[in-house]
């Protein structure tokens, strides 16, 4: 009995009628978002040299499929996160411009692997970066970078938006480097940690503090974080105050993806939905101060609410063709009969 091959291999899909419009158009809407709050578009290529990449782009940036380029020397790279290439182009192409810099992309990226979480290896990305925040700037840069965020989710018809603050910097240096602490943090397991003893304090209550922010930072304020977590309630006020229908939470144990941030972060779901619906944060970009955020589109859509086809209204051949451009141009999807 032969063994029927899979048409696509793991990881990857087609996308059809209507989610392939219905992603086109969110995505057009959350650029737009992006230019009225200063953003320029950029658009880096699919491929880039390894060496160039490594010299720009975190480590957890570099997860994409390599090649050969049979036209020069070097090894080339798929890219399988934007957030490097951008990092690039700040420093090279636009390393004269001033700063701070805001830059907005949006395009396909392609995964080596995929995770437990995210198995899907190919979908689109769309974010922004703020590359040079001046310091002191930094809560308010990442709140111009929340609000920029939610406006755009809204605009793309997103609702019940949660986003949980985190502090992965703090959550890296209670844990110690230690293992057992490292695995606790990931579970959100404080049995687990106390079995390390006295030094785990701190990371139990990390993950003592998972909840909404007020009660969160009443928690942190007992282990005396002092400026981080006077960032964090800032931050907290400001998107709340900015977007009251959305539900602010704060995680400070979370450390998974959040490798290169320096700072306070933020996860983004939506009520119902598999999935993170992206992530942003402070982190260092060369010797520039940035934060920014990446959206993941297929998890966008499936915090839409179910598409209906459109209309197509079919009309004989021998119809006006001024009339059927009339119409085109009000909207209407207008079908030409062949037969």
């Amino acid at each position: 009995m032969s063994v029927v091959p899979s048409l696509l291999p793991a990881g990857l899909e087609d996308q059809l009628p209507p989610w392939a419009e219905t992603e086109a158009q969110a995505l057009s809407k959350i650029l737009e978002t992006a230019r009225v709050f200063g953003y320029d578009r950029v658009k880096p290529p699919l491929l880039e040299y390894e060496e160039t990449l490594t010299a720009f782009a975190p480590d957890s940036l570099r997860k994409g499929f390599k090649l050969a380029d049979p036209q020069a020397e070097g090894l080339l790279v798929v890219r399988s996160d934007k957030t490097g290439q951008v990092i690039r182009i700040a420093q090279t192409r636009l390393k004269d411009e001033p700063r701070p810099l805001r830059l907005s992309y949006g395009g396909q990226i392609l995964r080596a692997k995929g995770s437990q979480l995210r198995p899907e290896r190919q979908f689109t990305q769309v974010g922004v970066e703020l590359i040079g925040v001046p310091d002191g700037a930094e809560s308010q840069a990442l709140i111009e970078i929340i609000d920029l965020c939610m406006s755009a989710l809204t605009n793309a018809g997103v609702q019940d938006v949660t986003v949980d603050l985190t502090l992965p910097q703090i959550a890296r240096a209670a844990a110690q480097s230690d293992p057992v602490l490292l695995q606790a943090l990931n579970e959100r397991n404080a049995a687990l940690a106390e079995s390390v003893g006295e030094a785990a304090r701190g990371v139990v209550n990390l993950i003592d503090a998972f909840g909404p922010w007020r009660g969160a930072v009443e928690i942190m304020d007992q282990v005396q974080l002092g400026k981080d977590v006077r960032e964090l309630e800032t931050v907290a006020q400001a998107v709340e105050a900015r977007h009251p229908a959305v539900e602010v939470l704060v995680d400070p144990a979370e450390l998974r993806g959040f490798d290169y941030h320096t700072g306070l972060s933020f996860v983004l779901y939506a009520k119902g939905v598999r999935g993170e619906l992206g992530r942003g944060g402070l982190y260092q970009a060369g010797d520039e101060q940035a934060t920014g955020f990446t959206l993941y589109m297929d998890s966008v859509l499936r915090a839409l609410p179910a598409q209906n086809p459109p209309e197509k209204i079919t009309v004989s051949a021998d119809t006006d063709t001024k009339e059927i451009a009339r119409r085109r141009a009000a909207g209407e999807i207008i079908v030409v009969d062949l037969a």
